[in-house]
């Protein structure tokens, strides 16, 4: 790749900076073509997408993003000579090597423009001609879920950028008028699905009540669609148990507020405190302990994996207060004792992620020790022959 190009060297850090700061400039420009120059506006965004899941490689380890990690040369990475991955390897690894599980409709939204993007580059995309209003909508929706990626699910990868990130969500959001026409102009059909008995709700991207309801989650949650912008999300059913403001004393709806700020003060309620006063709520409601021994209600996350446990039963609902993962069931751990989250038919036949370590070193000396077995019965076998 570098035959033709000359790079800069730079450490690990320094490419993790530029491969950011490209990705902002690729959305900058695709927020600002969108009106002009539709196609390339579409394009710039799936480059950025590409470049962001790049990115989010690095941080776990230079090498994933070099297509084939097993001949990486540090030397040749620092020189920017070598082949990185496209988004579906990108997104392979990051489930497989880092754990990451990115929701299924941000990927197949991301691959359905990707696709636009290869017809485009590639050969030719008629779809689009004459219609401003399409483009825009297809922007929104992958903007919709690169951004809930880069805000929440990687906040803390991509902490120094947010204010760069925040600008350009300023600028898509201009785009909502659009999605307010669209609206206007499919009212009739949304109220036909209304009648068929479909339940229509809020959209969580473009705030809109036109997002079916296709599918209800016992734990909680709706899979739904949305008949404005496109885009399909798992809408969470809202915990509205209130906590006391730990300044004014106002009651506040922690899981709802934006940024879990007293909406009467603005004071920022810490996920310290705010466990340690679900907790309370829940043994002033439940005294005798039906689900616990009545001391500690409290399970270990398998998704933040913090050292204290801090998951709790909210309106039926198993949530951790930290991380606010939600939709799996608590049990007791058959190997540690360990109260924890997670799946349940691998706690039950393997381990938690408490002790999934010791489990598994476990195995591997077991392993090891048949194996010097048979290795000792071959040679005496062979020995009596």
């Amino acid at each position: 790749m570098a035959s033709y190009i000359r790079q800069n060297k730079n450490d690990v850090d320094g490419w993790f900076d530029a491969v950011v700061n490209n990705g902002i400039l690729f959305l900058n420009s695709s927020v600002s073509n969108l009106s002009t120059s539709p196609k390339s506006s579409l394009i710039d965004l799936y480059t950025a997408i590409e470049l962001f899941f790049k990115a989010r490689l690095m941080k776990e380890h230079w090498s994933l993003i070099i297509s084939k990690p097993e001949s990486a040369v540090k030397q040749k990475f620092e020189s920017g000579d070598f082949h990185s991955v496209y988004l579906e390897q990108a997104h392979s690894r990051l489930k497989n090597i880092c754990g990451e599980n990115i929701k299924k409709e941000a990927m197949d939204n991301f691959k359905a423009l990707g696709e636009h993007r290869n017809q485009i580059v590639h050969f030719a995309h008629t779809g689009f001609s004459g219609k401003e209003t399409e483009v825009v909508i297809e922007h929104w929706a992958s903007w919709f879920h690169l951004h809930e990626l880069l805000t929440n699910h990687w906040w803390e990868i991509f902490e120094c950028y947010q204010d760069s990130i925040d600008k350009i969500h300023v600028k898509v959001k201009s785009n909502h008028e659009f999605l307010k026409t669209k609206f206007d102009l499919i009212k009739d059909n949304i109220e036909i699905e209304r009648k068929k008995g479909i339940r229509i709700v809020e959209c969580t991207s473009c705030g809109l009540e036109s997002a079916r309801v296709l599918n209800s989650h016992s734990w909680g949650g709706e899979d739904i669609e949305c008949l404005v912008c496109d885009v399909k999300d798992l809408k969470l059913r809202a915990i509205q148990t209130p906590i006391p403001c730990s300044n004014c004393n106002k009651e506040v709806e922690y899981f709802i507020v934006k940024d879990h700020r007293c909406t009467e003060c603005q004071t920022e309620l810490t996920s310290d405190y705010a466990l340690e006063k679900y907790t309370q709520i829940y043994l002033d409601a439940d005294p005798k302990g039906r689900y616990y021994d009545g001391t500690e209600p409290l399970a270990y996350c398998h998704n933040c994996k913090l050292e204290e446990p801090t998951v709790l039963n909210l309106e039926g609902i198993w949530i951790c207060v930290e991380c606010e993962d939600r939709g799996w069931t608590a049990l007791d751990c058959e190997n540690c004792g360990s109260f924890v989250t997670g799946d349940v038919d691998r706690i039950q036949y393997f381990a938690c992620h408490r002790c999934e370590d010791d489990v598994m070193k476990l195995h591997e000396e077991e392993m090891q020790k048949y194996k010097a077995e048979v290795e000792v019965e071959l040679s005496q076998a062979l020995k009596q022959d």
